[in-house]
């Protein structure tokens, strides 16, 4: 009987090594596999952002000179006797500096002509993403009409309050 223990021991010993190995082989085969995937995947994902800062960065370098329009304050238009206020703040983004000098001269006109506009809306006009566009593509329109030294790229939309 002290033969057949003594087997049993050694096969019991042998079957663990065996599976210790094999544990160890599969451990270090799995970790390193997950390791080079995390650095593949960390790796993409540098590039990525990488590639949209560049892309930002390239934006906004690609903005022209801005133009700033002091506050407007306009009752807009309302179907009921209230009285609705948008007080809004916008910036123009300019084809070219020398524009600037233009505008300066014709500022009045500027103004009254998005007075014009901002007063002929309604809060549902402008409540939405797509109506603020709407808007500041019909502000350029017109504002490029009465230009002469260049073009108003854009107009942009610095504060909106609608009290």
């Amino acid at each position: 009987m002290a033969v057949s223990t003594n087997k049993l021991l050694i096969i019991l010993i042998s079957l663990l090594i065996v599976i210790i190995i094999g544990g160890a082989a599969t451990f270090v085969f799995y970790v390193d596999k997950e390791d080079k995937v995390i650095q593949a995947t960390t790796t993409q994902e540098k590039q990525l952002t990488n590639n949209t800062k560049n892309t930002e960065e390239e934006t906004l370098t690609e903005v022209g000179p801005l133009y700033p329009i002091a506050p407007i304050t306009v009752n807009l238009k309302n179907q009921d006797a209230k009285d609705i206020y948008l007080k809004i703040t916008l910036s123009l983004e300019l084809s070219d500096k020398l524009l600037a000098n233009e505008l300066d001269a014709k500022n009045a006109v500027i103004r009254d002509n998005i007075i014009l506009i901002l007063s002929s809306k309604s809060v549902d006009d402008l409540s939405s993403e797509i109506g603020k566009a709407e808007v500041c593509d019909e502000i350029k329109k017109k504002l490029n009409s009465l230009l002469d030294d260049g073009k108003i790229k854009n107009v942009y939309i610095v504060s909106f309050v609608i009290e």
